[in-house]
């Protein structure tokens, strides 16, 4: 396997733990449809990796889409970023570890993808 391979799935596998931490840590702190759609977004996630880890290359373009989606949840909401202004260094390390794992995925996955594509006889 190669080392970008065991990067990228390190990488994959680090962002479902985290998600865990992130579940345990707002259980019982925020609404319960928040609550139920984070857990709806870790289910995915996990579901995805485990597709990883049996080898399914299209469980990549997954992964991909779901960074994306974090992302774009997950960034503009001033509430994450106030952690940091109100001194919460847990829900901030969880905060800014897993935006910058997603946007790792982000660039990794494509070059992934690129150098191990199936080439026409």
């Amino acid at each position: 396997m190669s080392a970008l391979k065991k990067a990228v799935d390190g990488l994959i596998y680090a962002t479902v733990a985290l998600g865990f931490v992130l579940l345990y840590e707002t259980a019982g702190v925020v609404p319960g449809w928040l609550l139920a759609s984070l857990f709806g977004g870790e289910f995915a996630y996990a579901a995805a990796s485990l597709l990883v880890a049996k080898r399914y290359r299209w469980a990549y373009y997954v992964i991909f889409v779901l960074a994306i989606v974090v992302l774009a949840v997950s960034l503009p909401q001033p509430a994450h970023y106030a952690f940091a202004a109100t001194g919460q260094v847990v829900p901030f390390l969880i905060f800014a570890l897993g935006g910058a794992m997603q946007a790792c995925l982000l660039v990794l996955i494509p070059v992934f993808l690129w150098r191990t594509r199936r080439r026409a006889p």
